[in-house]
């Protein structure tokens, strides 16, 4: 199997199968026992009702000061035995094993009367000494649970349990009490629950072999009917469409492609499944048709992309070191598009031999819309820079010319700054543009950070006002677009401002083209497996010293 487990397919038959065999047996157990329960709630009210109109009747026969007077004496007379007379009446005449009274003492209880004691010429009892006047017998079982009931003389329900010597009975009580309240004994009856218990086995077994029986034939039914109305169809359609493609291979290419769902007759909903597959099966060969076409004219958009790709990277300076015969200052800068073509940008470049130029933007959008307002953009900035004029003088012709005509509505954010080499005057101009970081020598990178103007072409009539400060040997800018503190991770975080200040001062001996490849690193760590969603666009500036001045 080259390595691989192979996969376990189970069938729709052998999964109806299980399933209505699981349906059936739950269903089956849920009758069994809501059955079973109805017919022992019954029964167990039968008995009830049985034990304790007996135990209430011989209670109410009974005085409570003949029950006090029997206990503190623990000697017969006559009376006693008129009532063990009428206690033994009420066993003959009632469905009834055993019909005694007792009082609580202890854990236990001492026996008064016992139907079962055999009565003798009078004077005593025969073969029940067990159960003789004053005999004492612990409570146990679920009697001992209600021990506590039984002492203060409150009604306790009928018990049924498992007697080891005479198997399941079921005990009624009722006490008898004096007028105060105060307990006299206790008058209970057993009654023999064997016949009632192997009835309710039988029943059980009964009602299980039925349900056994109506649950197989309505699973052998309904399989039958399963596989003749659902499976079979589904297994005609499933070999239709798997032979699709095999019989049609070179037919769909050229439109030429037949149907091959057979015609299927149930009246329901696997019949509308394979008009449903039938008309797939022609849309399917409609698609094929255009995706062919599509696929051609991707490809052909895909390489002009390329192409794209690699005239917009020839646009920007990529050659370094970029001025070899130039040691008053280094430059370096990268851009990573999103997409095959980007909307950010960078440019540096002389004025003259005592003025370097030095840009970075970014265009709103994506793609190649993007690109081209980039193209026009960058080359508008670099001629009105190459005529000498400032800073805020570029920014401001370069809004005027890049708002007419705009109809797509879009819009750049822009950083321009001109370096006075033989001075280390650096005057600069932001229109909407991130905040540089600027590292002064011997400290740590700080925000440059002034009152940003308007962005290019979002509105006519922008003046643009620049900045100065001067730049020392040793110092060094950093430049960059919002794809850098935009950067996404996995979990939506943002890479921020933080990190990046953070980066750039933990890196500060590097020299530039080092520093920028150290904080794509510390973006690509961060980032992980996430897509890229914006172009990443720095550049990198150091004064290393001054400069000769010389005219331009």
């Amino acid at each position: 199997m080259n390595g691989k487990l192979k996969k376990i397919r189970v069938s729709l038959g052998q999964k109806w199968t299980a399933f209505l065999v699981l349906l059936g047996a739950v269903l089956s157990l849920v009758a069994i026992l809501v059955s079973y329960q109805v017919f022992s709630s019954f029964m167990n009210r039968y008995y009830d009702q049985l034990g304790n109109n007996l135990v209430r009747t011989l209670a109410s026969q009974l005085d409570p000061a003949d029950l006090d007077h029997y206990y503190e004496s623990r000697q017969t007379d006559a009376h006693y035995y008129e009532i063990q007379r009428f206690i033994r009446d009420l066993v003959e005449n009632n469905e009834v094993q055993y019909l005694y009274v007792v009082r609580p003492e202890g854990d236990g209880v001492i026996f008064l009367f016992d139907s079962d004691m055999e009565m003798g010429d009078g004077s005593g009892y025969e073969g029940g000494a067990y159960c003789a006047l004053g005999s004492y017998t612990d409570l146990f079982g679920e009697f001992a649970v209600y021990l506590d009931d039984f002492q203060n003389g409150r009604q306790v329900d009928p018990i049924i349990q498992n007697d080891p010597s005479y198997g399941w009975l079921m005990t009624a009580s009722t006490p008898v009490l004096h007028e105060d309240g105060t307990l006299a004994g206790y008058v209970m009856a057993d009654i023999s629950m064997n016949e009632v218990m192997s009835i309710r086995q039988n029943f059980l077994m009964a009602l299980g072999g039925l349900m056994v029986a109506i649950t197989v034939t309505f699973l052998v039914l309904f399989l039958i009917f399963i596989r003749r109305r659902v499976v079979r169809p589904i297994n005609q359609l499933t070999q239709a469409t798997g032979e699709f493609i095999q019989s049609n291979e070179s037919e769909l290419a050229s439109g030429t492609a037949k149907v091959n769902v057979p015609p299927i007759h149930t009246g329901d909903e696997v019949e509308q499944l394979a008009d449903a597959f039938r008309e797939m099966e022609q849309d399917m060969i409609s698609y094929i048709q255009s995706f062919v076409k599509i696929t051609a004219e991707k490809e052909r958009i895909g390489a002009e992309l390329n192409v794209a790709t690699q005239i917009q990277a020839d646009m920007l300076p990529r050659i370094f070191p970029a001025f070899p015969g130039r040691e008053e200052f280094d430059i370096y800068a990268t851009m990573n598009p999103a997409k095959e073509v980007g909307g950010d940008f960078y440019d540096f470049f002389l004025v003259d031999d005592d003025h370097l130029a030095v840009v970075i933007a970014d265009v709103s959008g994506k793609g190649v819309p993007a690109a081209l307002f980039m193209v026009i953009a960058k080359t508008i900035i670099k001629n009105h820079a190459q005529n000498k004029e400032t800073p805020s003088e570029v920014f401001t012709q370069t809004n005027e010319q890049l708002c007419e005509g705009n109809d797509a509505g879009l819009f750049v954010t822009a950083w321009m700054g001109v370096l006075e080499i033989s001075t280390g005057q650096f005057t600069y101009v932001n229109a909407g543009h991130n905040p540089p970081l600027l590292l002064r020598k011997g400290e740590s990178f700080e925000w440059l950070k002034s009152r940003p103007g308007f962005v290019l072409a979002g509105m006519e009539g922008v003046r643009y006002r620049e900045n100065t400060i001067q730049l020392n040997p040793g110092d060094r800018l950093y430049l960059y677009t919002d794809g850098v503190t935009e950067a996404t991770n996995g979990a939506q975080e943002l890479f921020g401002e933080e990190r990046l200040q953070n980066a750039l001062n933990e890196a500060l001996d590097l020299p530039v083209q080092q520093l920028l490849k150290r904080i794509k690193e510390c973006i690509d760590a961060f980032v992980g497996e996430a897509e890229q969603f914006d172009d990443i666009t720095m550049l990198g500036l150091e004064y290393r010293q001054k400069g000769a001045g010389r005219d331009g």
